[in-house]
């Protein structure tokens, strides 16, 4: 893998400051990727490449969240791109294996959570502005509307296996104990028998995004406040499950789930890709209603 400058000092864990940002905006290895979209329920377009013309951070690259290193073609939705697509789409946009992924949105974090997941997952080193678009213009950071253009590069992916887990993989996992959190909003993890997308995979922990981003200001709660979160969702991050895995309904806001549970300094495992759309496609899988336990 191509070796990261000397100067450029790896932030830890999966989030940046703004002040981080700022400070390091000219490096020549930081690829800032501006994921502002809308949640697939929405009427508008889910990716607001309207807005980015308007505005964003200096040297931000637009990605689509629905298209760039999705699998338009898998009828699961939103599942990761292959090998080859990524690492095409990445090329394309000028992004080397060794540059270092600094992801933001304006909604929950869910879609640069996302774009850095996927990075990670063949083998880059990734992060998420910590507030986003939002805390970024609130604090008059400097903004843009004019569009960098960056040579075609070669990026060299190397998959991290563990961080996604297909449908078998899962159903395996479960049959051995392992702990799903799902970061779908609580009322879909209740759920009504009958109701579509509602209910959770059997043993299922709600975990809701919602709660561990403030939406107002696209901050994470500190790690205090998802320690608080994890106890009342039935994880004792002093005695963490053998194995985490992270849920949701289309592998998206499981993402925000996965640094979540980094914060607060228990090791998730990685994420279901297919997530509760995929498993419940059929109907001879189990899904469970109400509360967990």
């Amino acid at each position: 893998m191509t070796q990261l400058v000397p100067e450029l000092e790896l932030p830890p864990g999966p989030l940046v400051s703004s002040d981080w940002l700022g400070a390091n905006l000219d490096q020549p290895r930081v690829r800032i990727l501006d994921v502002r979209g809308r949640h697939p329920s929405s009427s508008l377009a889910h990716a607001k490449r309207v807005e980015y013309s308007e505005g964003h951070i200096p040297g931000a690259i637009f990605i689509d969240w629905e298209k760039d290193f999705v699998d338009v073609s898998d009828p699961v939705p939103y599942q990761v791109a292959s090998p080859d697509a990524f690492a095409k789409r990445a090329g394309a946009l000028g992004i080397n294996e060794g540059d270092l992924i600094v992801a933001y949105d304006d909604y929950y974090g869910i879609f640069a959570a996302r774009v850095a997941w996927s990075f990670r997952f063949y083998g880059a080193e990734a992060r998420v502005l910590d507030g986003g678009w939002r805390t970024w213009l609130e604090e008059s950071r400097p903004a843009t509307a004019d569009v960098v253009e960056r040579p075609a590069m070669t990026f060299t992916t190397k998959v991290r296996t563990p961080l996604r887990r297909s449908l078998d993989e899962v159903q395996m996992a479960t049959a051995n104990g392992v702990t799903l959190v799902d970061a779908r909003p609580r009322h879909l993890f209740l759920g009504e028998p009958g109701a579509a997308g509602t209910g959770h995979i059997p043993g299922a922990l709600s975990l809701p995004y919602q709660e561990l981003v403030d939406g107002a200001t696209g901050l994470f709660a500190s790690p205090a406040a998802i320690v608080r979160l994890l106890r009342d969702a039935g994880v004792d991050p002093a005695r963490p499950p053998r194995e985490l895995i992270a849920t949701c309904g289309t592998g998206v806001s499981a993402t925000v789930a996965l640094i979540a549970l980094e914060i607060a300094g228990v090791h998730g495992a990685g994420v279901y890709d297919g997530s509760f759309s995929e498993w419940s496609a059929d109907p001879e899988r189990p899904i469970e209603y109400g509360a967990a336990g």
